[in-house]
């Protein structure tokens, strides 16, 4: 019996790798058009249906109210997700082989952070969904709110939406009792005295936290900090002929001209022209963009800080969407195309203004 703490933490760890073969939650839209309903399942690193249709479905209804479209290479917790269970599955291994009762609650507790952070950040991505929704929709409700519930059922206006756990979340779930229930046998076990100490005052003066539990449990804490900053947003290359500009729903193709924002809930965004950007973050102002980025006109397709970038307008250098505008990393160079071409230089604030006054 003394060796089921240990057995179920090694079973609780095992129980991740679940995630990465059953999907975790679900999502189900039921319409008119789809009475039997569309359902979008979410696995620790994809998104995907019962067919390869159904993101289309979904995208299709969500249309209509003007919400984004989804579009999973766009989400950075897919990309960061597995790495993380791959880490507490290598914790939870490590914590029942030293067989301490310390490193059974501090992954326990590691495990119930990250499932807190985790439904937080989906309702995040609800939200952002749910409330930026597309002027040119053709259904509009002033004041409306088309979010998904985080857990049940909502009736929104004739859509009904689900939202579930999947097989994967139940693991999850189960992995997290299991780490608790060894921690709890674990000092049931120890408060017995064995037959080789029949004197509990003899077994009280041996520690039972030792040195290597307290610093396997300190690292974990220490990791679970990286964890958490090394799945802060950041920008990912722009995939020309493939990604579509946020702002006008074209397809981004031309590397001197394409951006990128990047908002502090990791939601990327591409747009083919710097006058998308600039329009949309424009329209967004509840929307914090962490990193705003556009590519240098002189060495595409370099990505630069638009906060800092230096612009031109001018009518010889046309742009995508007809504003005439490039970006550059320095004044200077931006001075050397103004020198050749004629125009009026801007930093990002003046642009903004301009753009706002238009």
């Amino acid at each position: 019996m003394k060796r089921l703490p240990r057995l179920l933490m090694l079973v609780a760890s095992l129980c991740l790798l679940a995630l990465f073969v059953f999907p975790m939650w679900r999502i189900t839209l039921i319409a008119p058009q789809y009475p039997n309903g569309v359902t979008m399942y979410i696995w620790i690193n994809k998104l995907g249906g019962d067919s390869p249709s159904v993101l289309q479905n979904i995208n299709i209804l969500n249309h209509y109210v003007g919400m984004k479209y989804i579009e999973p290479d766009a989400i950075p917790e897919l990309r960061y997700f597995p790495y993380i269970i791959g880490i507490m599955v290598g914790l939870g291994l490590l914590a029942a082989a030293i067989n301490k009762r310390l490193a059974f609650l501090s992954w326990g507790i590691i495990m119930v952070v990250l499932a807190a952070l985790g439904m937080y950040d989906f309702y995040l991505w609800e939200y952002d969904y749910g409330h930026n929704l597309s002027d040119t929709a053709p259904i509009k409700i002033p004041g409306a709110s088309f979010q998904p519930p985080l857990f049940g059922t909502k009736k929104i206006i004739n859509f009904t939406a689900q939202s579930y756990p999947h097989t994967g979340g139940y693991f999850a779930t189960l992995s997290i009792l299991l780490a608790f229930v060894a921690w709890w046998l674990k000092g049931k076990f120890m408060s017995k005295p064995s037959k080789a100490e029949p004197y509990p005052e003899a077994r009280s003066s041996r520690p039972v936290k030792n040195k290597t539990t307290r610093i396997v449990s300190m690292a974990s804490i220490a990791l679970m900090s990286l964890i958490i900053v090394g799945c802060s947003a950041d920008v990912r290359p722009i995939d020309y002929g493939k990604d579509n500009c946020e702002y006008c729903k074209m397809t981004v193709v031309d590397p001197q001209f394409a951006a990128e924002a990047v908002t502090s809930k990791g939601r990327i965004y591409t747009f083919d022209a710097i006058e998308c950007l600039v329009n949309y973050v424009g329209e967004k102002e509840d929307v914090n963009f962490k990193l705003l980025m556009v590519n240098d006109y002189t060495s595409p397709p370099d990505l630069i800080d638009a906060r800092t970038a230096t612009y031109l307008i001018s009518e010889k250098i046309p742009s995508p969407m007809g504003a005439f505008l490039s970006g550059y990393e320095s004044r200077a160079k931006a001075q050397e195309y103004q020198d050749e071409f004629g125009g009026k230089l801007y930093d990002w604030q003046s642009l903004k203004n301009t753009f706002e006054n238009n």
